[in-house]
This record gives structure tokens, C-alpha cells and sequence, in this order.
């Protein structure tokens, strides 16, 4: 079989990880069928294929844009592959060949991502309006599709009233071999800190950073040792932080050091006392998995797909209570035993995820739609 893989987004943070993950796996599954990666070139440096079976063909489309939607349904058609796999559900969806699609997550659908100026944020707000209709027209016409949990799965199936069957929840993997091998590069405002939080990401409104904050307030009132790393660059966000956490009289206990390298982040999720995710939409949540791949435990909120992810080796708190995480951070930085065991559970939970597993899943996927079989 032919079978075309969209991986104009080698170069993104999120996304290219997963692309750059599933070529590497199925690179080492599937030895057989040939593989056609889409890649922008700006991304051209990126990826260079080491099977023989997979080749990069240059594709100068961006994600996002009206060329999306008109020109690359026609590069598809004109590749004439038996599978398309596209690993957004953004892209192509006029497209009418077999396709399988993978859908992260809906946040789009229920939270404002917009930032910046008034008219950033309002070219931002507009354009969720044509993407509620290639969403729903991708989903409408996909042979199969993939969910990176079943959570996922459940809500569209709930809202979209599509057959389940036709939907394989397939889970994601830590980068902890990526982790492994970066070497620890230390954050010099850290040096002297004994007790961190560790948050990382961005700082849209639904990942309810704001919480943490106000949840650090409780906690430094009987543990002045305490301080709160937000990893990640904040852009916009970060004066509106720092001056809540100055409201709170945090000033000195909030770190925003921007973006991390790996390096940093391992050093920080090895020197770091709690990792806490209090997102409320996630599609996966990797960051956790990171986290007890370094063993660092895990606070969550009790929100989306966290709880499926991270099973019972994290604590979780309800989304919006800043008193009830608290009060969870508390509990666990007096009974350090309850770290240790966290520590552990995370170990072993982390085991059940693999870039490996991940491929042959989504290879199985190929197989059954290369076959007619829906």
C-alpha cells in the first residue's frame, strides 16, 4: 500500500513530537508498505527518512491557512495513495480519499485561545467559526479516526453522534528517552531554592495557572520555603501572573523562567518536589507522563482525560478549588512517604505507554482501512 502522512507540522511543539514519534515507530514496524511524509521546507532539515520504505516529498502549504483547504486536497489526489493519515483534524477536509484523522482534543471548541491585541484577538475568535465547520466536516467524511484517549473518543461520540466504532482511542508516550539523554542544565535563579512546584506549558485561561497561584498563597503561609517554577514561555500572560502573585504577596516565590531546554526541563523535573497539571481540557496530558518518568510526583485536576491518563499514580483536586490543592500540596509535603510512593506508582504507571505501542497501533489502523474495512 501507499500510504501518505502529513507532517507539515514537523517543526511545532505538540504536535511535531507526535509526528516526529510515529515516523520513528513505524520506521521500525513496517518494513513493507511505502510511506510518503508531506514536509514544508522550512521543516525540510527536521525529519530525513531511514527506511527505505519512506520518502519526504515537499509540500509548501501551511497549517492554518486557505491552501489547506483548497490546494492540498489536490496534492493528495495527485499522490494517489491508498491511506491519507492526517494528523489534524485542521487539514484537507475536502478531501475525499481514505483518511484516517487524528483528533487531540477539543478545546477550541469550548475555550478562547486568543491573546495579544484586541484585533489578535479577534482574528483568533473568528477563525474558531470556520473551524467548528472543517471539524465537524472532517469528522463527517473520515474513514477511520483517531483519539489520543478514550476521553476524547466519548466526546465525540456525545457531541457529534458519530458511530464509536469507527473511533480507536490510541494513547501517546512520555519523550523520556529524549529526557534521558539531554544533560542537566541548571537554572541559575533556582540555585538556592529548596522546595519547588513545577508547572510547564502555556498559559491560556483553561489551563488554570491562576489557580496554582492562589493555591501557592495557602501553602507558603505555613511553608515560607516554597516557591512556584512556571515553565514555559507566557508571552501576554506573564504580566498578569506576576502581578497576581505580587497581589499575593508571591513576588519573590513565583520563577517564570521562559522557555526550557530539555535539558533545563529535566533538571527541573528531577530537582522539583510536585508537578502539578491543573489544566482544565487536555487531550493527553503529557507532561505528567514526563514528570513520573523522572520521578517527580503528580497533583492533577480532577478534569478531561487526566484521571485516564494518569491513573492512581497522581493525587488530583477539584479544577477550580485553589483551597482543595492546597491542601493536597500540604498533605503530601508533610508525609514525604506520600511522595515516595507517588514517585513509584509513577515508575510503574509510565511503563504502560510507549512510542512503540503507539505505532503499531496506529500501523494495525492503516491496515484495516488499506483492506475496505471500516
Amino acid at each position: 500500500m501507499k500510504i501518505v502522512i502529513d507532517g507539515r507540522m514537523l517543526s511545532w511543539t505538540g504536535i511535531g513530537r507526535y509526528t516526529l514519534s510515529l515516523l520513528e515507530g513505524l520506521q521500525s514496524v513496517d518494513q513493507h508498505n511505502d510511506y510518503v511524509v508531506l514536509v514544508r521546507p522550512s521543516d525540510w532539515s527536521t525529519w530525513k527518512p531511514e527506511a527505505r520504505n519512506f520518502t519526504r516529498v515537499e509540500c509548501d502549504i501551511d497549517p492554518y491557512s486557505v491552501a489547506e483547504q483548497t490546494a492540498l486536497p489536490r496534492v493528495l489526489k495527485r499522490l494517489s495513495p491508498d491511506v491519507v493519515h492526517l494528523l489534524t483534524p485542521n487539514a484537507a477536509a475536502l478531501y475525499r480519499g481514505p483518511k484516517v484523522v487524528t483528533v487531540h482534543d477539543l478545546t477550541l471548541l469550548d475555550y478562547d485561545t486568543s491573546r495579544g491585541s484586541r484585533v489578535k484577538r479577534l482574528s483568533t475568535k473568528l477563525k474558531r467559526i470556520p473551524f467548528r465547520w472543517i471539524l465537524a466536516r472532517q469528522i463527517a467524511t473520515a474513514t477511520r479516526i483517531v483519539t489520543v484517549t478514550d476521553y476524547i473518543k466519548q466526546q465525540l461520540v456525545q457531541r457529534f453522534k458519530i458511530d464509536p466504532a469507527i473511533i480507536s482511542p490510541i494513547w501517546l508516550a512520555a519523550d523520556s528517552e529524549h529526557l534521558a539523554a539531554a544533560a542537566d542544565e541548571s537554572l541559575p535563579d533556582l540555585g538556592a531554592v529548596e522546595t519547588c512546584l513545577l508547572y510547564v506549558g502555556n498559559y491560556y485561561a483553561y489551563k488554570n495557572v491562576r489557580t496554582v497561584v492562589d493555591a501557592l498563597g495557602v501553602v507558603a503561609q505555613s511553608h515560607p520555603g516554597v516557591h512556584l517554577v512556571l515553565a514555559g514561555n507566557a508571552n501576554e500572560f506573564k504580566a498578569d501572573l506576576l502581578s497576581q502573585a505580587q497581589e499575593l504577596g508571591l513576588a519573590d516565590r513565583v520563577i517564570m523562567p521562559g522557555f526550557v531546554t530539555d535539558g533545563q526541563l529535566k533538571w527541573l523535573y528531577r530537582r522539583s518536589k510536585i508537578f502539578v497539571n491543573p489544566s482544565l481540557s487536555e487531550g493527553f496530558g503529557l507532561q505528567g507522563l514526563e514528570a513520573m518518568s523522572q520521578g517527580l510526583p503528580v497533583i492533577a485536576a480532577r478534569a478531561s482525560c487526566l484521571p485516564e491518563v494518569y491513573g492512581d499514580a497522581a493525587v488530583y483536586f477539584e479544577p477550580l478549588s485553589s483551597t482543595d490543592l492546597a491542601h493536597r500540596i500540604l498533605a503530601l509535603l508533610r508525609q514525604p512517604e506520600l511522595l515516595d510512593e507517588l514517585s513509584d506508582k509513577g515508575r510503574k504507571r509510565i511503563e504502560m505507554f510507549s512510542w512503540r505501542k503507539t505505532a503499531e497501533a496506529t500501523h494495525r489502523l492503516y491496515m484495516d482501512v488499506g483492506q475496505g474495512q471500516r
